[in-house]
């Protein structure tokens, strides 16, 4: 039996929709950071955008939760 036999093919497609939704979202963010670097505010939105990569990424390997049952 498979972690993901309860979910159904289609809430597996949105759940990784999402990922990748907040990891383009962090590239854009970290793109914007990056261009405004010298200053404080710049290191802010780089970190803040790099975190949202990180997240993205990490949620898509996580077992959903409807499966830890």
């Amino acid at each position: 039996m498979t972690d993901l036999q309860f979910l159904r093919q289609s809430e597996v497609y949105s759940l990784m929709t999402v990922s990748w939704i907040v990891t383009g979202l962090g590239i854009i963010v970290s793109l914007l950071g990056y261009y405004l670097t010298p200053s404080a505010w710049g290191y802010g939105i780089l970190g803040f955008g790099l975190a949202h990569i990180l997240l993205g990424i990490l949620d898509m390997f996580r077992a959903p939760s409807r499966s830890r049952q």
